[in-house]
């Protein structure tokens, strides 16, 4: 018991006999008044409705719940203060918090809506002020225990197992979900071919030869020939003087940007069926891949050290898993699946898959694991900013104003929230990405689409 107390936190106590160690000593700078109401206790199925410790096993989740009650605070309780670092995280079990994320910026969760099941801050540094607004019962967890859990995430693939619990049991129970779990599992699915320019010039570029190759390779297609000449041209690259040739734009855009835009310019070849239900749905998959690619390139754009190009082509890739599994239904008879059934399975099947098509496709690590962390909401890769960061971001993003929204985490309670340039996202910030990123949405359907 003792090292769960030591990654929990310390067993619960009267509110009167902590409030001073609390003001004082707390690492949060944490400020509690005192409440009537009685601590809740810790059961394990609360455990196991809360991000990410719920990926801990049941053994380990139930002795801490024998052990531990819910922390009860007044009104008006500062649970922790913006800034500092986090040495434990809240969740909210009753009650209204008010979180203050900059100067005019608060919103408020309460226990009841799906946003509770997540930490109210989690990171390096809390990036809010939490305030009570009523009475709250709040669980509070060593930050240790929850690197654990986001850990178990990162690490063990998501499972496509017909028992797997975290998969709807209607989707379980899909033939069609079985059976492409089945060939998965066997390594006998279809993996589309990256189309042949795409696929030269990443072997060039990992064999390092020259730019003239490079560009040689790249004309073998002139549509993408001709887009490369146009981005070399943008205000983007500040030209003292136009690029007429592709060697010119190759030489301008450097060989890893080349790569990163040929791969992005030639993934909408394998987003086609011929079937004209999944056509449809893999048009929309394209689209929705574009947008995101777009929130990648205004993000990175906006934090030094960031490729541009290689956030826009990592937003491309982040729901690529979805190709095989349209493929593989495509070759089934009609009789045997349903476009609804098809929608359903795919947000399953994207991570895994598309990590295993990637690897096979030999992209980089870096990209190839894309995928799988795109909408791991607590996957923390270290204290600087990566690419998995810009696209989890993005992905949010992406959600704002959709009705998924109310089910997901706070954007600025997510690890990469702290990581950007002085931890400056905010309703306001999202705002302002939201709103630049309509010019890029619209440059880069103009580019893909075209």
């Amino acid at each position: 018991m003792g090292f769960l107390r030591r990654l929990f936190g310390v067993k619960h106590r009267e509110p009167d006999s902590e409030i001073s160690e609390l003001v004082e000593a707390s690492p949060e700078r944490r400020v509690i008044l005192p409440s009537a109401r009685l601590p809740l206790p810790i059961t394990l199925d609360i455990l196991k409705q809360l991000f990410p410790i719920r990926n801990l096993d049941d053994d380990e989740l139930g002795a801490y719940a024998l052990e531990r009650k819910a922390e009860v605070c007044g009104p008006g309780s500062i649970l922790f203060r913006a800034g500092y670092p986090i040495k434990y995280v809240h969740y909210l079990l009753e009650g209204t918090v008010v979180m203050d994320v900059g100067p005019g910026t608060r919103y408020e969760i309460g226990a009841d809506t799906a946003k509770a099941r997540f930490p109210l801050c989690y990171g390096k540094h809390y990036t809010a002020t939490a305030e009570a607004k009523t009475d709250v019962q709040i669980l509070r967890v060593s930050a240790k225990i929850m690197s654990l859990g986001s850990t178990l995430t990162q690490e063990v693939p998501h499972s496509l197992d017909a028992d797997n619990l975290d998969i709807p049991e209607a989707v379980r129970e899909s033939s069609l979900f079985q059976a492409f779990s089945q060939h998965y599992r066997d390594d006998e699915l279809r993996v589309p071919s990256l189309p042949e320019v795409a696929a030269r010039v990443g072997q060039a570029v990992r064999e390092d030869i020259g730019l003239a190759e490079i560009a040689r390779i790249v004309q073998l297609d002139p549509v993408i020939a001709a887009r490369l000449v146009h981005i070399a041209n943008s205000p983007l690259y500040l030209p003292s003087r136009p690029a007429v040739t592709c060697l010119d734009a190759v030489s301008r855009l450097g060989l890893l940007a080349t790569r990163n835009l040929v791969m992005a310019f030639s993934l909408k070849q394998v987003f086609r069926c011929k079937d004209e239900d999944l056509a449809r749905i893999a048009q929309n998959h394209w689209r929705r891949s574009i947008h995101l690619s777009a929130l990648c390139y205004v993000l990175a754009a906006d934090n030094p050290g960031m490729s541009q190009e290689e956030a826009l082509l990592a937003g491309l890739l982040a729901d690529i898993g979805a190709v095989p599994c349209l493929y593989f239904t495509e070759n089934l008879p009609r009789t045997l699946w349903t476009p609804a059934e098809v929608e359903a399975i795919l947000p399953l099947v994207r991570g895994p898959v598309g990590a295993y098509l990637l690897k096979r496709w030999d992209f980089p690590p870096e990209l190839g694991i894309i995928p799988q962390v795109a909408e791991d909401w607590y996957y923390d890769g270290g204290e600087r900013l990566t690419l998995n960061d810009i696209v989890i971001l993005s992905k949010l993003h992406a959600y704002i104003g959709t009705p998924q929204m109310a089910a997901l985490p706070a954007i600025n309670a997510i690890p990469a929230c702290a990581k950007l340039k002085n931890h400056q996202l905010s309703p306001a910030y999202s705002l302002r990405v939201l709103h630049e990123a309509k010019d890029a949405i619209a440059q880069a359907m103009k580019f893909f689409e075209g």
